[in-house]
């Protein structure tokens, strides 16, 4: 009979690879000395004891003592398995105890660090543009009522397919009912080249706009909840951008207070000339 195609049944049980084939030439119906096992399986000397130790301690197997020499023999595979069979069950048993008693010490300690604020867990500083864009359009996505943004340079959407996926989804915030305000440096509007023709396309979408001379510093308010806004590069590298992320109301609350003082000062879009914004001045936005 050819065991060999049995050999991984036996170690899918529960057995290892060497276990398998001292057992399986066990089951030939004689009793071995550990010499003609090491011989018949091709186990080194050294490793032969430790496999039959446990297959003994498994009651697998059965030692004898005939005079100097020590003799093995198969127990009858059914019985064999069902040991081993046994001993699976009493370990699982004694680990379900073992889940039990260290659950119920330390479930409490879980609970109770819910309670400690960890910043992390609303902080991120993100320096790869992908990354920004990713969170930005997430955090539009997301947006219920409001956006505020001081929008000046470095930008994130620096390839046209970016560009794209946020206009896309504020014209998906204006349609549901959103609002999107922001707030422009004239500078910009007059040297950033392809920025004008997305004021015009966004202005017709819906979005209300206003400008000044300076702001302070890029930044997004959505919903009074989250804000990003710019670090300053330690080393100014032309248009590299460090965005910090924080999830916190009242500081979104504060930056919305600010956005709209800004807001108030602010010249509207269509009244800062044609020759910024041409076809754009027919497109008069207030402040609600």
């Amino acid at each position: 009979m050819d065991t060999s195609k049995y050999l991984k049944s036996f170690m899918e049980i529960g057995l290892t690879e060497r276990e398998a084939k001292v057992y399986i030439t066990l089951l030939s119906g004689r009793m071995f000395t550990v010499l003609e096992l090491q011989e018949a399986v091709n186990i080194p000397r050294t490793k032969i004891y430790e496999v039959l130790n446990k297959l003994v301690n498994r009651n697998i197997c059965i030692e004898k003592k005939l005079g100097r020499n020590k003799l093995y023999e198969a127990v009858e595979p059914k019985l064999a398995l069902e040991r081993v069979l046994e001993s699976y069950k009493k370990d699982l048993e004694r680990k379900e105890e073992l889940i039990k008693q260290v659950s119920e010490v330390f479930t409490p300690i879980f609970q109770n660090s819910k309670s400690i604020v960890n910043p992390l867990e609303f902080i991120d500083v993100m320096k790869e543009k992908g990354q920004i864009h990713k969170r930005y359009t997430a955090c539009v996505h997301s947006t219920r009522r409001e956006m505020l943004t001081f929008n000046k340079g470095p930008y994130a959407c620096d390839t046209s397919d970016r560009l794209g996926e946020q206009e896309d989804e504020e014209y998906k915030l204006l349609k549901r009912g959103g609002l999107c305000k922001d707030i422009y440096e004239l500078k910009e509007l007059k040297e950033v080249d392809w920025l004008l023709n997305s004021v015009k396309k966004s202005l017709k979408l819906g979005q209300q706009a206003r400008v000044v001379e300076r702001l302070p510093i890029k930044m997004l308010v959505f919903d009074q909840e989250k804000v990003m806004f710019a670090l300053e590069q330690p080393v100014l590298i032309p248009n590299e951008l460090t965005m910090i992320y924080i999830e916190h109301k009242q500081l979104a609350e504060a930056c919305s207070m600010l956005f709209y003082h800004l807001w108030g000062k602010g010249q509207d879009i269509s009244e800062i000339g044609k020759d910024i914004v041409g076809e754009v001045e027919s497109y008069s936005f207030v402040s609600n």
